[in-house]
């Protein structure tokens, strides 16, 4: 977790990063989900290369995403 993704953007910005920087989007999930038992959002992998996001706050229907969706919406080339 010491050096943005090459090719990202500043990872130290990532919404609930705590200012850290992550290597790879899989870092970055993996300290999100750690970050839930907090409360935090959290993407769980639902099926290989599909992302649903774990909230409290999530009312209807899950809201899923692609990996290459999150890696665009986060800023990670790999």
């Amino acid at each position: 977790m010491d050096e943005p993704a090459p090719g990202a953007r500043d990872s130290r910005t990532l919404p609930y990063g705590q200012g850290l920087t992550f290597a790879t989007l899989d870092d970055y999930l993996a300290h999100l989900r750690r970050r839930g038992a907090y409360d935090v959002p959290w993407y769980r992998e639902v099926s290989p290369g599909v992302y649903e996001l774990v909230s409290g706050r999530t009312r209807g229907r899950p809201q899923r995403h692609t990996r290459e969706e999150l890696m665009r919406r986060f800023g990670f080339a790999r």
